[in-house]
């Protein structure tokens, strides 16, 4: 607690503009505490959801592989600044940005290089989701960020026409009790897409490249599965498993609940959704946009 209160204490003294909000639920047998960090960058909104451990967890980060890590984080950020970004740094863009971020954060929180892992956003964390599915032993919480409605694609069809891509849109990281090793993590990527997969089907969310075409996902997605260490271990994450019911069902209901605070997306499809009565599958590519919110 006493360091908990210095680090807020240095937060406000270094950055007047920035304050820390809690709220967050999550079930004290994960052992992690989730504050969203709010701060100001010349006028525009920044938010980062902090996730800390109380000692080094192994997570797999669709970014950076598997790592050690003593806090995850999911940053949003104003669209109107990562645009900025794009335009005025000279070196990587959105990625030099995220890389700066970084390292204010790992300043901020007291931590060393590589104790801290994080994926980026334009969807704002106020409309974060966070999705808890429990059947003893296991326990699975996810907490997802998730816009749709510029960079929805459908994987297999739409065309890919940049090598580095922005900043993820459906952002998911997916915390377990479980001891999972790394190929259960890998493989709850894979379910945890499917799930995703799944809500964007139930959403009737349309790509936007290709018109009548249903989205699997947008192009940018991007995820982090965090093992447990008290937990079972546990080598298989797939469907069949009863952690891999947790973890879709949980990836299924966040990415549903956020793409509703952020879109306006709801079962059955928006008012306004192009898809109409049945999705389409099939078409032709289109051209990619840079960035969605």
């Amino acid at each position: 607690m006493k360091s908990l209160l210095l680090r807020i204490v240095m937060l406000i003294f270094l950055f007047p503009a920035c304050t820390w909000a809690g709220g967050i639920v999550i079930p004290d047998e994960l052992q992690a505490k989730a504050t969203i960090i709010r701060t100001d960058n010349d006028g525009l909104w920044e938010k980062s959801l902090v996730v800390q451990f109380p000692e080094k967890r192994r997570l797999l980060s669709t970014k950076e592989g598997f790592v050690d890590a003593l806090a995850a984080v999911n940053h949003a950020a104003d669209p109107r600044l990562w645009a900025r970004v794009s335009e005025t740094m000279q070196t990587k863009g959105g990625q030099g940005y995220e890389t700066k971020t970084e390292e204010r954060l790992k300043g901020l929180l007291q931590l060393r290089r590589g104790d801290l892992t994080l994926m980026a956003t334009a969807a704002d964390m106020d409309n974060l989701a966070v999705a808890t599915r429990t059947f003893a032993p296991f326990i699975v919480t996810v907490l997802a960020t998730a816009g749709a409605e510029t960079n929805a694609l459908r994987a297999g069809v739409d065309e890919g026409t940049h090598i580095e891509s922005e900043p993820g849109t459906v952002n998911i990281m997916i915390l377990t009790n479980a001891r999972l090793t790394d190929g259960a993590m890998a493989r709850a990527i894979i379910t945890g897409t499917e799930a995703k997969t799944a809500a964007f089907e139930d959403l009737r969310v349309p790509s936007s490249y290709t018109k009548g075409v249903q989205a699997t996902g947008t192009g940018t997605d991007s995820m982090m599965v965090v093992s447990g260490k008290r937990g079972p271990q546990v080598t298989y994450t797939g469907g069949h498993s009863r952690i891999g019911e947790l973890i879709g069902k949980a990836v299924y209901a966040a990415v549903v609940e956020a793409l509703g605070k952020q879109n306006g997306f709801v079962v059955g499809g928006k008012k306004d959704n192009p898809m109409g009565e049945r999705p389409v599958i099939g078409g032709t590519g289109g051209q990619m946009t840079v960035l969605d919110r």
